[in-house]
């Protein structure tokens, strides 16, 4: 999948899931990843719509290969954005890990 394939992929996906097709959201994320498996928005945007979709255990596994994902990135490019993005990404760990109040 050509980068201008995944950005378009990914926009969809992203749309999908801002319209609430959580389904169809999914498939569109796992498509980008099963071309590259490290994609970094796909899988934190899998995360957002599995959670939304009620599928709260492959969520928390989506955040945790994004956490992982931002880390290695940020070894080497420790930019503004891959900070926010963990920051984020935590939040949601939590969300889904802390028991609810």
């Amino acid at each position: 999948m050509a980068q201008n394939e995944q950005a378009d992929a990914i926009a969809r996906a992203w749309h999908l899931h801002r319209e609430g097709r959580q389904n169809d959201a999914i498939k569109g994320f796992e498509a980008v990843l099963k071309a590259v498996p490290d994609h970094i928005d796909a899988n934190y945007g899998l995360g957002l719509a599995q959670r939304a979709g009620g599928a709260k255990e492959s969520a928390l596994e989506s955040f945790q290969s994004t956490a992982r994902l931002v880390s290695r990135e940020m070894e080497t490019n420790p930019v503004s954005r891959y900070q926010m993005l963990q920051r984020m990404v935590q939040q949601r760990i939590n969300e889904l890990t802390q028991p609810s109040k």
